[in-house]
């Protein structure tokens, strides 16, 4: 074995002999270089459309002489703080300036680095996320060369920040739309707000879960992230809202509350003028108790429609009825125990759509004066249509007959969403078990509150659950489900004294709205 290792020796001892030139090369080879930069900018990038990507540091270079170099980055941090970060290698040349372009051309911010870090600042705007911006990085005197070099990153900041105690919450104003981040991880923001008794408050899915809690900090609910949340506070007071980032890594997100708006839908008995708006008693009014405004809804005489609309239900596609009777093009003779559906092109002071026969009250029992519509609910392209009657009414049924009295909300199924010729009656509210001692139901809304239920009206006051409604109030009547006989419990949904004199005929009260 020594003699075999004895051999490669001399065998490698021969070889570097024989090659001299090698040696000398291996001896003189100079010393590695700078590395590479990791992620050099890509030319060309003079203008924004060749803009290289900007995510992390980039390395660039001002060559040739007047070379501008473009970077864009596509921001979901709207309404943050962006910075935007510069350094050059020793004995760089550089005198940078760097300018932020919108995708518009228009310059937001520019600035001289002067070897500052932290070169620019600015507060990106509130617009559409995925928004796409530009860094130009240029020489302030128009020079560069193969020296010029220098390197760029982007960054984020909270502008609310410090606010991870109570006692250094943000303020916040119900309605606006607030721009954060959590960053870095576990993070903990607090917002202080005020509500009045009554409010209510659409918490909009923006990225993160809150708690929100009293004025001691105590919680009073939680609010999962990504879940349209509606809030109603019952007292007046001071509030706080505080972020559980659900353990998740630093991202933006978005506070937003949104007043809530439960606008309503008259008509009335006479004519008259509410906010401005004149109307007559065949017309339809809306309401928005949120900006306490009246708008010309539903206008009678666009449609060639006379009398007094008594009942009605719906928004767009409406069911309605009216107390006089009269013939109508294309649909004939029309009684108070009939149905109209009004199928719209356009609402408001101009009125357009067509009007057809929804239910023929001759066609299921509905044919004496008693027993005349006087309140409608449901949905037109329901079978089901809800209804309350002038006075007592006696409705054919399989075997024998339904007897109603003018305090219960019945209904017929029609098993068609078109004309109904005939149908199966029934009893969903029963007004002997409400106890109304002969109050007439004279307008009626199938749900638009939290749950089942519904919103009544009554020709006279009443008291429900202790509490005595007087004519005009609209009452919210919550029940356990849809087939309940009688409600679970009460709640004024308007104050019919905001109508004075006037007198409410029909309602509608229409899903909450979000301005």
């Amino acid at each position: 074995m020594i003699h075999h290792r004895w051999l490669k020796l001399v065998f490698a001892l021969l070889l570097v002999a024989a090659l001299p030139g090698v040696a000398a090369a291996l001896a003189q080879e100079p010393a590695a270089g700078p590395p590479a930069p990791l992620a050099p900018e890509v030319e060309p990038n003079d203008t924004p459309w060749d803009a290289t990507y900007l995510n992390g540091w980039r390395q660039g270079r001002i060559d040739p002489v007047g070379d501008l170099d473009y970077y864009r980055i596509t921001s979901v941090y709207v309404g943050l703080d962006l910075h935007v970060d510069l350094r050059m290698p020793p004995g760089s040349p550089l005198s940078p300036v760097v300018t932020v372009i919108d995708g518009e051309g228009t310059v937001l911010a520019s600035a001289t680095c002067d070897g500052v870090l932290a070169c620019l600042s600015l507060r990106l705007p509130e617009s559409d996320y995925y928004t796409s911006y530009y860094v130009r990085v240029e020489d302030g005197n128009g020079a560069g060369g193969p020296r010029y070099e220098y390197e760029v990153q982007t960054r984020y900041t909270d502008p609310n920040e410090p606010n991870n105690f109570l006692s250094q919450a943000t303020p916040y104003t119900p309605g606006e739309s607030l721009s954060a981040m959590i960053a870095p991880e576990g993070d903990v923001d607090f917002y202080v707000f005020t509500a009045e008794a009554g409010a209510e408050l659409a918490v909009a899915p923006g990225g993160v879960s809150y708690f929100l809690l009293d004025a001691n900090g105590q919680e009073i609910s939680y609010i999962p992230s990504g879940w349209d949340v509606l809030l109603k506070f019952e007292e007046d007071g001071t509030y706080y809202l505080q972020t559980d980032d659900d353990g998740g890594y630093p991202a933006p997100y978005t506070l937003h509350l949104r007043p809530v708006d439960r606008p309503l839908l008259f008509s009335f008995t006479k004519a008259g003028t509410l906010g401005g708006v004149a109307f007559q008693p065949g017309d339809i009014v809306r309401y928005s108790p949120l900006f306490d405004t009246w708008s010309m809804h539903f206008d009678a005489s666009d449609m060639g429609l006379r009398g007094n609309l008594v009942a009605f239900s719906g928004e767009e596609f409406m069911m309605l009825t009216y107390a006089t009777a009269q013939t109508l093009p294309d649909v004939g003779k029309v009684r108070p125990q009939d149905v109209l559906e009004f199928y719209s092109y356009s609402l408001g002071e101009d009125t357009t759509g067509f009007v057809q026969i929804r239910m023929a009250g001759s066609d299921v029992g509905l044919t004496t004066t008693a027993e005349s519509i006087d309140a409608l609910g449901g949905f037109m392209f329901n079978y089901k249509v809800y209804l309350s009657t002038k006075g007592n009414a006696r409705l054919p049924m399989n075997v024998g007959v339904l007897t109603a009295q003018r305090d219960d909300v019945i209904f017929i199924d029609g098993n068609t969403s078109g004309e109904i010729t005939g149908g199966d009656w029934g009893v969903y509210l029963d007004g002997g078990h409400m106890g109304l001692n002969g109050a007439n139901l004279i307008a009626l809304s199938v749900g638009g509150g939290d749950g089942a239920g519904y919103h009544l009206m009554y020709d006279r006051p009443v008291t429900l659950g202790g509490v005595t409604y007087q004519r005009n109030d609209v009452i919210w009547c919550a029940t356990a489900t849809e087939e309940s006989d009688t409600c679970d419990s009460y709640e004024e949904a308007f104050d019919g004294a905001l109508v004075g004199n006037y007198v409410i005929d029909a309602l509608q009260v229409l899903p909450y709205e979000t301005p």
